[in-house]
């Protein structure tokens, strides 16, 4: 296996060019091929730099020199098409290369025999300071729909690359976007876990200045997934999501895309509400009747003609009165109809007999106490679950302050737990911005989950099993056994007072026995990298607490010694262990 680094070049800065094409020269280190070219740069520094790799006659280097200034992917294409490897790894010309993390790419894909894989990467500003460090989750069509995660390092097969046509011009700073979503069509690609790649942020590049995006690259990259979908010959709108980075701007694209495939018209949707009539709860001081206020927040959130596919289905208790519960539907210009369960509580018993009433195609699991934040959340509901290998999908639920609860689950490891990698809701969650982009999840709460009616009929329902909790994890696990995706859509928010009518304390017989059923499937690690980001609490006496809070203290030393390093470094550098002055072939 021999792999061609792809480096379009374009007046860049010669120092951080120097480092660039070391790295790859020490990553190629002898076997495998680099392809600069040199995109007609009018910078004189920059041309002599590629004059000087050019005299340095090392074997594995190519120098290309485009006879004008045709565009990143026109440079790329012409690289691809003089490269000699069986596999492609394009390269930004400001980046770093990790040589161990290159080996492990190499070594996986000969392993499984994979024709494109992507590492995980770190982020590093212009002197090349740590930013912000990129685990990415393994495959995730969805997230790779929303934005562009898998970034670099990629190497994939020159074949493949040919038989797309390479990079299409007219998509420059979405170039890249455009043919991993082309790419993604024809084959699935490996995720290595290693960090392989040093993306430096600069102030101002071809797809960005400061922290914002130009608006081709918003452009191409909107356009790039319109088409993927049209490929696929889906019907679907796509638009960028909007972000408020600060107080004082106005909300702009990010790089974040929102798709939705055209909703069936004719779709019913049953939304299940299990529940008990009465119940109040103490929220902002002032007693809260749940169920009315569930229904209050439900009817407020349906646009246009919504309610009139909508059937309300509440399960109440033994002991509740049928005619009151149907009455509370009633004032709320709402329509539906209410059923008892048997006497003994039973969550999973509850949700299985709402389902089996149902007549609706959508099924909509919705604890009572919870207040539905998003207007015309069902059209992005039933859009989603259009798709046939999605079994689920949910929300980003948050507490009555306001504070995040869950933006899906974190499970694996033996636990599962909600996914919260900062507290509050309006930042943009984790590198892979999962407060606001879609994205797979292992598990969805079963506060809000949405399903297929035929979907929970294959799968049989909530097992009566886990009568308090872990049926919704369970649900999942079993879907995703089957090859189906559960979905957090953080475009539908809503609040949860969670367990307000039940103790959501788990007793250890039902964690034993979920752990028992389910315990290959939670062994291991999270395949989306929740984990990576999920934040770490010990209770301050504990062994593990004290260590814990030592490694702040020595993090917190670190960071100051590094923010003095930054501000005596006056040149762009690589990370200590990653390229070695000594190591340099063209200086």
């Amino acid at each position: 296996m021999r792999v061609s680094f792809l480096v379009p070049v374009y007046n860049t800065d010669p120092a951080i060019l120097t480092l660039c094409v070391n790295s790859v020269l020490k990553a190629a280190a002898g076997i495998h091929e680099v392809v600069v070219v040199d995109d007609a740069s009018d910078r004189a520094d920059t041309r002599a730099f590629v004059d000087r790799c050019e005299k340095a006659a090392i074997d594995g280097l190519r120098i290309i020199r485009n006879s004008g200034n045709h565009g990143v992917s026109f440079s790329l294409n012409q690289a691809a098409h003089a490269a000699s490897g069986d596999f492609l790894a394009p390269v930004d010309h400001d980046d770093v290369v990790v040589t161990p993390g290159f080996g492990q790419m190499l070594r996986s894909l000969a392993y499984h025999r994979s024709r494109w894989a992507y590492s995980d990467e770190i982020q590093v500003d212009e002197k090349g300071f740590l930013i912000r460090r990129m685990f990415k989750p393994d495959y995730s069509p969805q997230l790779l729909r929303s934005l562009m995660y898998i970034n670099h390092l990629q190497v994939f097969s020159k074949d493949l690359f040919e038989d797309l046509g390479g990079y299409r011009e007219g998509f420059e700073g979405s170039q890249d976007y455009d043919l991993a979503l082309r790419m993604s069509e024809r084959c699935t690609p490996l995720h290595v876990e290693e960090i392989a790649y040093h993306w430096r942020i600069l102030d101002k590049t071809q797809s960005r200045s400061g922290e914002q995006l130009s608006a081709s690259s918003v452009d191409n990259g909107q356009r790039a997934l319109e088409e993927h979908f049209a490929r696929k010959q889906c019907v679907a709108h796509v638009a960028p999501v909007l972000f408020k980075r600060h107080a004082h701007t106005e909300p702009e694209p990010i790089g974040v895309y929102r798709s939705r495939l055209a909703a069936k018209p004719d779709s019913r949707i049953s939304v299940i509400i299990p529940c008990r009539l009465g119940t109040t709860k103490r929220i902002n001081d002032k007693p809260l009747v749940l169920l009315e206020h569930c229904l209050q927040a439900l009817g407020w959130s349906f646009v246009e003609e919504e309610a009139s596919r909508v059937e309300l289905i509440l399960v109440l208790n033994a002991g509740d009165e049928i005619k009151k519960g149907e009455e509370a539907i009633v004032r709320r210009g709402l329509s539906g109809f209410a059923i008892a369960d048997a006497p003994g509580f039973s969550f999973s018993r509850k949700c299985n007999l709402g389902a089996a009433k149902a007549s609706g195609d959508v099924l909509v699991f919705l604890n009572d106490d919870t207040d539905m934040q998003t207007a015309g959340w069902l059209s992005d509901i039933v859009s989603i679950l259009n798709e046939d290998d999605v079994a689920c999908v949910g929300g980003l639920m948050q507490n009555n302050d306001r504070t995040v609860q869950s933006c899906g689950d974190n499970v694996g490891r033996d636990s599962a737990v909600h996914y919260v990698p900062e507290v509050g809701a309006d930042g943009v969650g984790d590198a892979m911005h999962r407060y606001l982009a879609d994205h797979e999840t292992t598990s969805i709460s079963g506060a809000f989950l949405c399903t297929r009616k035929s979907t929970f009929e294959e799968l049989g329902g909530f097992s009566e099993a886990f009568p308090n909790s872990f049926q919704d994890v369970d649900f999942c696990l079993r879907a995703r056994a089957r090859g189906l995706r559960c979905i957090t859509a953080p475009g539908i928010r809503l609040l949860h007072f969670e367990s307000a009518t039940r103790d959501a304390k788990v007793d250890y017989a039902t964690l034993s026995a979920f752990r028992s059923y389910h315990g290959p499937g939670l062994a291991g690690k999270d395949p989306y990298a929740f984990w990576r980001y999920q934040p770490i609490y010990f209770s301050v006496f504990s062994y593990n607490g004290i260590k814990f809070r030592l490694y702040l203290i020595a993090k917190m030393v670190v960071t100051r010694a590094r923010r003095i390093e930054k501000a005596l470094t006056r040149r762009p550098r690589c990370w200590r262990g990653v390229l070695k002055k000594s190591e340099y072939r063209v200086v």
